[in-house]
């Protein structure tokens, strides 16, 4: 099984969120980051994803 926790962060480094490394890269990542570059990340709707499962159960129409 895959660890999707390191998944997740090498996606969010590749889309510009946050700085991933690891042990081996971390003091070279600590010289080199700039924190300015990472992007703004937009909390998401839980509520449309409430409101879709309760069509798709038949709650509402």
């Amino acid at each position: 099984m895959d660890n999707h926790q390191v998944e997740l962060a090498r996606q969010l480094h590749k889309e510009g969120y946050l700085f991933y490394c690891t042990c081996s890269t971390l003091l070279e990542l600590l010289k080199s980051m700039d924190l300015s570059s990472l992007k703004h990340f937009v909390p998401g709707k839980p509520e449309l994803f409430s409101e879709f499962l309760d069509k798709v159960v038949g709650f509402t129409q």
